[in-house]
């Protein structure tokens, strides 16, 4: 089964940006429909519940950007 996760993340600027957080989530297995906004330093996407909210933060944080929060 699936749920939807928002982040928020910190320090986003650019399509750039953007496309940095995309590919390193992307990395993570069992997420799927991700969109980042990088002006309003948020993203949202799809992820199996076995995935751990560590493996977001770790992928936030390989783009160069810090994890705030994550709902959902």
């Amino acid at each position: 089964m699936s749920k939807a996760l928002n982040l928020k993340i910190e320090g986003m600027t650019c399509g750039h940006c953007a496309s940095s957080v995309t590919k390193e989530l992307t990395k993570i297995s069992g997420a799927s429909e991700i969109k980042v906004d990088p002006i309003a330093g948020t993203a949202s996407l799809m992820v199996n519940d076995d995935v751990d909210n560590s493996l977001i933060g770790d992928a936030v944080a390989e783009a160069g950007y810090k994890l705030v929060s994550v709902n959902g």
